[in-house]
């Protein structure tokens, strides 16, 4: 069907299996205008929160794109309200309705279930209903968002979530998602938030800045700090090579550490593995040294061609030089 359109009909739904909810009841399919639905608080703000970083609005496009090629899906969910009028999935659509002047249609109306708060029913349907083609689905950004908010809520009533309460909360939900990384990202959240309990939190700016408070005139002359934190492998090479600029400058690497995402327990650990870690760099270090000095024209890297990627201009079948 063309859109605007008049009145939409009911039955355009009628082949339409309506969903069950875990923390809502289904009122029903109903036609409303447009713009009474609420998408946003009292202070006009978008309430989008199960999105981490709000409506997509290159998707709205693709949506809008897609209605006006190829008309309303009537095999899918229409956007979900409660019965006030307040959007809790269906924002982009909604959006795209809105935009191509459609003046009336048609929402699934849902109430929230007596022991169900209404966070939790953004949790359901807000990450888990965007099955709609061409929609965007959850992030795995969208869920820890949410999974944090869920945790926090959990704290306030006492209970403390284990990673597997974590899990379990994830996979009530649907997604597309590997238990590898839903494992790894509910690991991630809660170390994050105990560490938050547990230690104080630094980046690199923040901690060069406190090591040279702490130590004042005692810093050895012509030194220049270098935070490290214990991140993944990339974050110390790209300090290591932070340092090999400081000698360059005539200066000497004051090189500290500083931890995140890691509980006071852990702390220890992490630690040594940050030291370990630079021993080995410095290792690989004398070695490229060791070879430089038996044989000055060695370049530990040394650039032998490009990529061929330029179509019908290079050939693909040899590197290219500069």
């Amino acid at each position: 069907m063309n859109i605007p359109c008049d009145v939409p009909q009911l039955d355009w739904f009628k082949d339409l299996k309506l969903p069950k909810f875990r923390t809502a009841d289904v009122v029903g399919l109903e036609i409303r205008d447009c713009s009474s639905i609420i998408y946003t608080n009292d202070k006009g703000q978008e309430v989008n929160v199960a999105r981490s970083t709000g409506t997509d609005y290159i998707n709205l496009d693709k949506i809008k794109t897609s209605i006006e090629v190829n008309g309303i899906q009537v095999d899918v969910i229409p956007p979900v309200i409660l019965t006030d009028g307040t959007s809790i999935d269906g924002f982009t659509r909604g959006g795209a309705l809105k935009s191509l002047g459609q003046e009336k249609w048609i929402y699934l109306v849902i109430k929230l279930r007596d022991g169900s708060s209404i966070e939790n029913l953004k949790d359901e349907l807000g990450l888990g209903c965007n099955n709609h083609s061409p929609s965007k689905p959850a992030t795995p950004e969208d869920f820890e968002i949410r999974l944090r908010n869920w945790i926090t809520r959990q704290k306030i009533e006492g209970i403390s979530p284990a990673v597997q309460d974590c899990i379990n909360w994830w996979n009530d939900i649907p997604h597309t998602f590997t238990q590898v990384l839903v494992e790894n990202r509910c690991n991630k959240i809660l170390n994050t938030i105990k560490a938050s309990s547990s230690m104080v939190s630094f980046d690199k700016p923040k901690a060069e800045l406190t090591v040279i408070e702490i130590l004042k005139d005692k810093l050895p002359q012509n030194s220049k700090v270098i935070a490290i934190n214990n991140g993944n492998t990339s974050y110390l090479k790209r300090a290591f090579f932070e340092a090999l600029e400081v000698v360059k400058e005539g200066k000497k690497p004051f090189a500290v550490g500083f931890l995140q995402g890691v509980s006071s327990e852990k702390a220890d650990g992490e630690r040594k593995k940050v030291v370990n870690e630079i021993a080995r760099m410095n290792k690989l270090f004398r070695v490229a040294a060791e070879k430089y000095n038996t044989d000055h024209t060695f370049e530990l890297l040394s650039i032998e061609g490009f990529v061929p990627q330029a179509l019908d201009i290079e050939n693909f079948d040899e590197l290219v030089k500069v």
